[in-house]
């Protein structure tokens, strides 16, 4: 009786689970489903295979990760676009562009003044900062996950960003990276799940704008990283400094 009120809810029978191998397909349901008999089946008892079943259905419905990197920040501290800032002989949006894109990830620029450019997300929510370059990169495709990257942390590398890739767990809302001696995540290293985007607009409709924020009230994979790893460059003196290191 429960299957007959809502056989107009049956959409998309993936398989079926039988209580045993004699168990009868209910009248009802070869009515409404001819060829339901042609569907792959389990019996209750066969655990494995039905786990195995629903995580093959799960990754192939995982969205893809697009990279998008930060860009045109005010840059107060530092007194110029932090951006284009070179540490390694490139400005530092190339170089975090290209850590992703050899990650084989389709990476964007987040723009506040759009050029027309094709590998660039023009900011449609204004005055949000980095939110707003998350929230419009969603608009422009809300089906992918987004790998989100500032500018502002030269030591980041190849295998953090394999790391993230590999840990991702896109049940979360995100997955996201913090320092072992820190308290909050990082929301500028972070995988964004399409789900984040309701999430976000969400907070935004309360008036909150910070994605920080908004990951620490939500579910999402943490991975603890080495502090230095993801330390932010603010100041000239900073920067220097970071020169000096990679030099050495």
């Amino acid at each position: 009786a429960s299957v007959k009120k809502r056989l107009d809810q049956l959409t998309s029978i993936q398989f079926v689970i039988k209580l045993n191998e004699n168990s009868k397909y209910f009248d009802c349901l070869l009515e409404r489903f001819p060829n339901i008999k042609n569907s792959t089946s389990y019996t209750i008892n066969e655990i494995d295979k039905i786990s195995n079943h629903i995580h093959n259905l799960i990754k192939e419905n995982i969205a893809p990760v697009k990279g998008l990197v930060l860009t045109g920040g005010k840059s107060t501290r530092m007194g110029r676009d932090k951006s284009e800032l070179v540490y390694y002989k490139k400005s530092q949006k190339e170089h975090v562009k290209e850590l992703l894109e050899n990650n084989n990830l389709e990476t964007f620029y987040s723009v506040q003044a759009s050029s027309e450019k094709e590998n660039e997300i023009h900011d449609i929510f204004l005055n949000l900062g980095p939110f707003g370059g998350v929230c419009s990169a969603f608009q422009k495709d809300p089906n992918s996950a987004w790998l989100v990257m500032a500018t502002d942390v030269p030591f980041v590398n190849n295998e953090l960003i394999q790391l993230l890739l590999q840990k991702r767990n896109p049940s979360k809302i995100a997955t996201t990276v913090k320092g072992k001696n820190k308290e909050f995540p990082e929301p500028l290293i972070t995988i964004y799940e399409p789900k984040a985007y309701g999430k976000l607009l969400a907070y935004l409709a309360q008036g909150y704008s910070c994605p920080r924020k908004m990951l620490i009230n939500s579910d999402v994979e943490i991975i603890e990283v080495d502090d230095n790893l993801i330390r932010n460059i603010n100041t000239p003196e900073e920067f220097e400094q970071v020169k000096k290191e990679l030099n050495s």
